[in-house]
């Protein structure tokens, strides 16, 4: 089995590095989120849970942007197409596997948000930026050559790539600045009220 892969930095542009610093800073403030809800609350409940796991995927997520591993696993796919004969019917599987994520992320957002609907705003909104982030890179994953050809384009000196990763990221980001101050907000109201009552 042939693989046309090497290790290496996979998008060493000015925007691939951007989007890995972005990622790099919503993995920091989820974990700024999880120890401002241990503050409040020092046992492990579903709020700093959601953090951490997002905390660690964005980490990877971000690592995984300049190792591409994921053009690994593309290689792997392809050279099992061609050694099991359907690799002629590749397009067939690739438009089905992108509406199947489509179909799947879009009821995972619904699912999730069902789940959450007790939780606060800032949590809805990390949920769902990073359900499109992970979407986009499964989506970027199945090397659909039409994905390709759009996400590799410039749009106004940046590349859609980056327009497409960028702003479920951000939305991560953003919610977790929010929860932890409004969290770390509450947690020193809470200490004055406490030393108030003494």
């Amino acid at each position: 089995m042939e693989i046309d892969w090497s290790p290496g930095i996979g998008d060493p542009t000015f925007w691939g590095w951007t989007t890995v610093a972005a990622y790099f800073l919503a993995a920091s403030l989820s974990v700024r989120s999880v120890r401002a809800s241990q503050l409040v609350d020092p046992q492990w409940h579903s709020e700093s849970v959601f953090w951490l796991i997002l905390a660690v995927a964005l980490f990877g997520l971000g690592l995984n942007k300049q190792l591409d591993l994921q053009t690994l696993l593309t290689e792997l796919a392809r050279a099992m197409a061609k050694e099991d004969g359907w690799y002629q019917d590749r397009r067939a599987y690739q438009e089905a596997f992108i509406f199947i994520i489509t179909a799947l992320g879009a009821a995972t957002i619904l699912m999730i948000l069902a789940g959450l609907r007790k939780s606060c705003s800032e949590i809805k909104i990390a949920a769902t930026g990073a359900i499109f982030v992970i979407c986009f890179v499964v989506i970027r994953a199945a090397s659909f050559h039409k994905v390709d050809a759009l996400i590799s384009s410039d749009f106004f000196g940046m590349t859609w790539n980056a327009l497409l990763e960028l702003p479920g990221i951000l939305l991560v980001s953003g919610s977790a600045l929010v929860y932890s101050q409004r969290t770390s907000r509450r947690n020193l109201k809470l200490k004055r009220s406490a030393r108030s009552q003494k």
